[in-house]
């Protein structure tokens, strides 16, 4: 059996949010992250949000879509449509879904640019209804990457609180964590962790990238420039297990399972260590 080869494993694993309204951002966040995420969603207020579509898309006409997604408003208004609709007629091919509840969402914005064949849709889930339907969301065939929103599931469910006074997450949202990044794995889809919104403890942030990449998270989004170092560090695999990787490999006698340095190994283990150099030489490849 090959290495699983999720359809948006090659971004990230630093995701950075970028308001759709400070366009003299644009190209300093497309330097600055792994993906530069141009948001018309949250972190446009509502009277700016047709420039901000108007200055996002006229971006991706005069400089070019690579390294670039865009968080769209909801799928299902209108404005989410049309963000939808001028992003991919601009050249966008990643667009991020907010609050993504129904299968019926995606293949709205599917259909808006049927001969956009490389269009890759992001679907968020945030809320009550998006978690327990999304088996059946991850199913449409335009979904190439799922992630999820902690703060605004809070809101949904009425939550007071998204983290323990150690800066935990609650176990409600541990709960999501693990449902988003098992059934992304059954879809054969990447999986990105959520934001961490707490600027001020980078001791925060670093736990979080480091939980997110264990327990197999394609990457993280970021909120502020000062993050993606962090995030990046934190999903680069170590110089010891790039190392023992390689032997691993190296050994691999072409047959079953065998003996490597006291541990006994077969394909799953072997397809973790050829995960692991592929993150590693991507990682360490050039910037953009």
């Amino acid at each position: 059996m090959s290495t699983m080869i999720s359809k948006a494993d090659d971004l990230g694993p630093a995701l950075l949010f970028c308001p759709g309204d400070r366009p003299e951002r644009f190209a300093k966040a497309a330097a600055a992250g792994d993906v530069a995420v141009l948001d018309l969603e949250d972190g446009v207020a509502a009277g700016a949000k047709d420039g901000a579509r108007a200055s996002v898309s006229e971006f991706l006409a005069r400089s070019g879509a690579a390294g670039i997604a865009v968080r769209i408003n909801h799928p299902a208004t209108e404005r989410g449509r049309a963000d939808a609709d001028a992003v991919i007629a601009s050249g966008g091919r990643i667009l991020i879904m907010p609050k993504t509840e129904s299968g019926a969402e995606v293949r709205a914005i599917a259909a808006l640019r049927p001969h956009a064949d490389n269009l890759r849709l992001f679907v968020t889930i945030e809320t009550a209804a998006g978690l327990l339907n999304l088996p059946q969301i991850l199913e449409e065939p335009g979904v190439a990457a799922v992630s999820w929103g902690p703060y605004d599931l809070a809101a949904d469910i009425g939550a007071r609180a998204v983290r323990d006074d150690k800066g935990r997450l609650l176990s409600l949202f541990l709960h999501a964590r693990d449902r988003i990044l098992l059934c992304a794995a059954a879809a054969r889809i990447a999986a990105f962790d959520t934001v961490t919104t707490e600027l001020g403890d980078l001791g925060i942030l670093a736990r979080d990238a480091t939980e997110a990449a264990v327990l197999g998270f394609a990457g993280k989004f970021a909120i502020h420039p000062t993050q993606v170092d962090v995030i990046r560090r934190s999903f680069c695999p170590s110089e010891d297990e790039i190392q023992r990787s390689r032997r691993l490999v190296a050994a691999t006698p072409g047959f079953g399972a065998f003996i490597f340095e006291g541990e006994m190994i077969d394909e799953p283990m072997l397809r973790r260590a050829r995960r692991t150099l592929a993150l590693a030489d991507r990682l360490s490849a050039p910037a953009r």
